[in-house]
C-alpha cells in the first residue's frame, strides 16, 4: 500500500511519544526521611586478639612433653607442657623429711616441758612442807630460850637448889633448837632454789619447744616452696584460646624466665583468645577530641571482600603518639567464626559526630560534580538536576541540609547516567 508523504508525516507524530517513553530508562524513587546520621572517618587499622600470653617456664629443666601444637584449640586451664625437675622433686622429699623430724623434736620438746613443770609441782611441795616446820622449830626454840633464862635466873636466886647443870642442859636444849630452826630455815632456802631451778627448767623447755615449732613452720614453709616450684613445671593455659606459635619440642632445655635469659629460648607457645577481637587504629589529631567510647564503627578487611563488621568504640587512650600526633582507638568485635583473624589489615571507620533529626535521602541519589551536589528528583515523568546542599554522609545515607522538599521525589541514580529533563520510568524504592 503506498501512502502519501502527509500520511507518514502524521503516523511519525503519532508513534514518536511511544518509542519515546518505551526508550525511557526505568529508575528507583524515594521520599527523604529524617532521622540520625554519623560523620564517619576512616583509617587503617589493625586486628589484634582480645587476649594474648606467651607462656614461658618459671624454674629450669628439659621439656618432659608438649601436649599441643600450632592451631590447636584449648580451654582454660588445660595441660599444655610439663618440664622435667628432678632436683626439685629431691628437694621436696627433703624438706618433707625435715618436717617430719622437726614435728619429732617439737613432741619431745613439749614432753620435756611437761616434766619440767611436774618438777616445779614436786618442789613447790617439798617447800611448803619445809616451810611447815618453820614455826614448830622457832615454837621450839622460843621455848627452850625461856627455859635457859629461867634456869639461869633461878640458879641466881637460890644456887642450893637449882645447880649449874641444870642451867648447862637448858642452855643445850636452846643451843639444839637454835640449830634446828636455822637448819628449818637453810632447808626452805634450798628447796626455793630448788623451785627456782625446776621454773627457770620450765621456761627453758617451753621456748625450746617453741624454737622447735619455729622450726616445723620453716621446714612447711620449704615444703610448700619446693610444691609451688614443681607446680611451675606443669604449663597451663591461663585462658580459653588457640595455639598459634609452638618454640619448642620434647627434650629441649628450657632455662627459667628470668631478666637473664632471652624471651626466645625462654617461651613454649603463644596462646591467643580471638572469640572477640581488638579493632584498633591510630586517629588524627584533628579528630581525637571527637572520639569517645559508644560512637559506632564499621569494619572491612581484604580478606573479607564485601563484608562489613559493626561495632562501637570501646576505649581510647586519650593520649596522642608524640611522634605521629595519633590517638589510639579501639573496638571490639564478636568473632564467634573465628573469620576475623590477628595481624590482619582493617579498614576501620569511625562516627566521631552525629547529626540528629535531619532530613535523609539514599547515598546512591547523590551526583556530585567536583565540589557540588545534585540530585534528580522526578517531575512529570523526567529527571530534573536540582542543586542541594548536603551535610554528613555515612556511606548509606546522606544529610540534605538544603535545596529539597520533603515531600520530593528523588530519584536513586546509582550508576546511571542521567540528563536534566530526561525522561524515565519511575517505580518506588523498596
Amino acid at each position: 500500500m503506498n501512502l502519501n508523504p502527509l500520511s507518514l508525516l502524521l503516523a511519525s507524530v503519532l508513534v514518536a511519544p511511544s518509542l519515546r517513553a518505551a526508550d525511557a530508562p526505568a529508575v528507583r524513587v524515594a521520599t527523604p526521611t529524617r532521622g540520625d546520621v554519623h560523620r564517619f572517618v576512616t583509617q587503617p587499622g589493625t586486628i589484634r586478639p582480645l587476649q594474648q600470653a606467651t607462656l614461658y617456664a618459671k624454674v629450669p629443666g628439659y621439656l618432659k612433653s608438649i601436649a599441643v601444637d600450632k592451631g590447636d584449640s584449648v580451654k582454660a586451664g588445660a595441660a599444655l607442657a610439663e618440664i622435667e625437675v628432678p632436683e626439685i622433686v629431691a628437694d621436696l622429699a627433703k624438706a618433707r623429711a625435715d618436717v617430719a623430724k622437726a614435728e619429732a623434736d617439737v613432741a619431745k620438746a613439749r614432753a620435756d616441758a611437761a616434766k619440767a613443770v611436774a618438777d616445779v609441782g614436786k618442789a613447790n611441795a617439798e617447800l611448803a612442807r619445809i616451810r611447815a616446820d618453820i614455826p614448830r622449830a622457832k615454837a621450839e626454840l622460843d621455848l627452850a630460850a625461856l627455859e635457859q633464862k629461867r634456869m639461869t635466873d633461878a640458879h641466881k636466886k637460890a644456887p642450893d637448889l637449882v645447880v649449874q647443870q641444870q642451867v648447862d642442859t637448858a642452855k643445850a636444849r636452846h643451843d639444839q633448837a637454835v640449830a634446828v630452826h636455822a637448819a628449818a630455815q637453810a632447808a626452805a632456802s634450798a628447796a626455793q632454789a630448788t623451785v627456782s631451778a625446776a621454773q627457770a627448767a620450765v621456761n627453758a623447755a617451753t621456748l625450746g619447744a617453741e624454737a622447735q615449732v619455729a622450726a616445723v613452720g620453716a621446714a612447711k614453709a620449704n615444703v610448700a616452696r619446693y610444691e609451688i616450684m614443681l607446680g611451675f613445671t606443669h604449663i597451663t593455659a591461663p585462658f580459653e584460646g588457640i595455639v598459634t606459635t609452638r618454640h619448642v619440642d620434647p627434650g629441649a632445655f628450657i632455662p627459667a624466665a628470668t631478666a637473664g635469659s632471652t624471651a626466645q629460648t625462654a617461651a613454649l607457645v603463644t596462646l591467643m583468645d580471638f572469640r572477640t577481637v581488638r579493632v584498633q587504629m591510630m586517629l588524627p589529631e584533628t579528630e581525637a577530641p571527637l572520639a569517645s567510647p559508644g560512637q559506632p564503627v564499621r569494619v572491612s578487611v581484604e580478606g573479607l571482600p564485601g563484608r562489613v563488621f559493626e561495632g562501637v568504640v570501646k576505649r581510647h587512650s586519650y593520649a596522642l603518639d608524640e611522634a605521629t600526633r595519633t590517638m589510639l582507638v579501639e573496638a571490639e568485635l564478636t568473632n564467634p567464626k573465628l573469620e576475623l583473624r590477628p595481624g590482619m589489615y582493617a579498614i576501620v571507620r569511625v562516627g566521631v559526630e552525629k547529626h540528629t533529626n535531619v532530613m535523609l535521602v539514599p547515598s546512591e541519589a547523590l551526583v556530585m560534580e567536583k565540589t557540588a551536589a545534585f540530585l534528580f528528583l522526578l517531575s512529570d515523568g523526567k529527571a530534573k538536576k536540582t542543586p542541594v546542599k548536603i551535610g554528613f554522609n555515612d556511606g548509606a545515607r546522606v544529610e540534605i541540609v538544603s535545596g529539597l522538599a520533603e515531600t520530593a521525589k528523588v530519584i536513586l541514580v546509582g550508576k546511571l547516567v542521567l540528563t536534566d529533563g530526561q525522561a524515565v520510568n519511575a517505580q518506588e524504592a523498596k
